[in-house]
């Protein structure tokens, strides 16, 4: 993949130690896919994978939404500032909405998991998708990612969007989950949940589509 160069233009906390990047690429033929990451270069040379949160349609003004970490990631992210120029490799990863499935798409996130899922939603909304989006948020210690987005969306009846415990959220919309293309992005741990809550609901969990953040940090 080629490397991009950028400039960071805003840096927003969204919670406790969860930031959003909102970086202006120079080079116009960068794209993505709602779903993707990239490999994020900071002005000192450390890198870091980041999830895109942003639809394509504005390729140019990309954001990124980060958990600050310990170590060398997190210590250079409490030292950026707009207007530090950073390099972008990428896009990379397959999270990816198929073109055909079932009539509703069931996203499972927890904590800055929902990033993904912003971005295929933003996406399928502003493309017209017809499916059903149903998002069923775990979000860490009540801190709703993203209300703006999905709080009045969900109130125009766009979307319907739950926040909870996973395992609630799961086995309250059992019979949604059973028909549902299902998606699911967040930690290590929180996948593992996902999997033994729809096992314990008796939903079938081999199509489900995941993206995995790692260990939490």
């Amino acid at each position: 993949m080629a490397t991009h160069q950028a400039t960071v233009t805003e840096i927003q906390e969204l919670a406790p130690a969860v930031v959003q990047l909102t970086v202006s690429i120079q080079d116009k033929t960068f794209r993505f896919r709602p779903g993707q990451w990239v490999n994020f270069r900071f002005p000192e040379g450390v890198s870091r994978a980041y999830t895109i949160a942003s639809a394509p349609q504005r390729p140019d003004a990309v954001e990124l939404c980060v958990r600050v970490g310990s170590g060398k990631g997190g210590a250079a992210l409490k030292r950026l500032q707009p207007g530090a120029h950073v390099s972008i490799d990428g896009p990379y990863g397959d999270f990816l909405l198929p073109e055909k499935g079932p009539s509703t798409v069931a996203f499972l996130a927890g904590d800055t998991g929902i990033a993904p899922i912003r971005s295929i939603v933003l996406h399928m909304l502003a493309v017209g998708d017809r499916r059903k989006i149903v998002v069923l948020y775990e979000p860490d210690q009540r801190n709703i990612l993203y209300a703006g987005d999905f709080d009045p969306l969900a109130r125009d009846g766009a979307i319907v969007h739950e926040s909870g415990k996973i395992e609630t959220l799961i086995s309250r919309n059992r019979r949604v989950l059973d028909d549902s293309l299902k998606m699911a992005a967040g930690f290590d741990s929180f996948l593992d949940r996902v999997h033994a809550a729809l096992h314990k609901s008796d939903i079938d969990a081999s199509s489900l589509i995941a993206e995995s953040f790692g260990p939490e940090p």
